[in-house]
């Protein structure tokens, strides 16, 4: 295929996200203003051995277990079989590791989007497909990829439908992340198997009335809407401050949630009053004694809508 070469300078920006938004479990989740950067410093004159070329990552990246951009770029080198010359490139990102803002998405999609800059444009689809199954749900690759607020749907053939729109510009998130992590494939060991009857009609109505109620700017419904009875439980021996956070009777607070697996917390600021939302969830770790970082940040709009 004809593509201009990468070049070194050249960067990838990729968003951290904040998923669930309580009732829209592995469905929902929304792209926000901390990113994840890759910077091309040096690219090969030509294709190197193998499919996958050489990566060679500087900067931010883990210092032990998976890099999960090294390991998106060589699924996408195994999946598109087109070669790529080897490349060095240095990471810097904003996302807190294993807090719940989608830092392992944001890397799975910029190792895919390093391979796609650095062989020729892909098929969004397909690249949401690999990360799915290296991430193993969608919510997060897909805000990730898509920006804006997205609705992802696994298909039985293997395929994801992924929709993407813009989250309302006067809803602010409030989160916070307190010194401690939480890996993600615990938080989803804690949780059931299976799901209550009354439990699943419970999230499935709210997760409706969650859309419906961003969609019409009735904003005195978020509260119920991001209610949540399938996975917040499980985890909140293991969140602190998230009992809390959801028992916030505040008029700056329309809502709270647990972001991703957590253990940061979110809440929905009202129109103009982030900051004393903020004051809300600081409170909440001062009176736990709790050291955390306390992040304002708005919603990104969609780069594409739908897949």
């Amino acid at each position: 295929m004809t593509h201009a070469p990468a070049a070194p300078g050249q960067e990838i920006v990729v968003p951290g996200s904040t998923s669930n938004l309580g009732p829209g479990f592995d469905a929902l989740s929304v792209a926000v203003d901390v990113d994840l950067r890759v910077r091309i410093d040096a690219v090969g004159q030509a294709p190197s051995a193998g499919p996958g070329g050489a990566l060679t990552l500087e900067g931010q990246v883990p210092a032990s277990g998976e890099n999960r951009i090294a390991t998106a770029f060589a699924a996408a080198a195994e999946a598109f079989g087109d070669p790529a010359p080897s490349v060095r490139a240095t990471v810097a990102s904003d996302i807190p590791m294993r807090a719940g803002l989608g830092s392992s998405a944001a890397a799975t999609i910029a190792g895919l989007r390093l391979y796609e800059l650095l062989t020729g444009p892909r098929d969004p689809e397909t690249l949401l497909e690999i990360a799915t199954r290296i991430e193993g749900h969608p919510d997060n690759a897909a805000a990730a990829l898509l920006g804006g607020i997205t609705l992802s749907c696994q298909r039985e053939d293997g395929g994801i439908t992924a929709l993407a729109w813009s989250w309302p510009a006067d809803l602010l998130f409030v989160i916070g992340t307190p010194e401690a992590e939480l890996e993600t494939a615990f938080a989803r060991q804690v949780l059931a198997p299976d799901i209550a009857r009354a439990d699943a009609i419970f999230n499935l109505q709210r997760a409706l009335l969650l859309v419906r109620a961003l969609e019409s700017s009735r904003y005195d419904l978020l509260r119920e809407a991001l209610r949540d009875r399938w996975h917040q439980p499980a985890r909140a021996q293991y969140v602190p401050g998230l009992p809390e956070a959801l028992a916030i009777d505040h008029p700056s607070v329309l809502g709270a949630y647990l972001s991703g697996a957590g253990p940061s917390l979110a809440l929905v600021a009202a129109p103009g009053r982030h900051e004393e939302a903020a004051d809300q969830l600081r409170q909440i770790y001062d009176r736990l004694d709790l050291s955390a970082t306390v992040r304002i940040l708005a919603a990104r709009p969609p780069v594409a809508r739908s897949l």
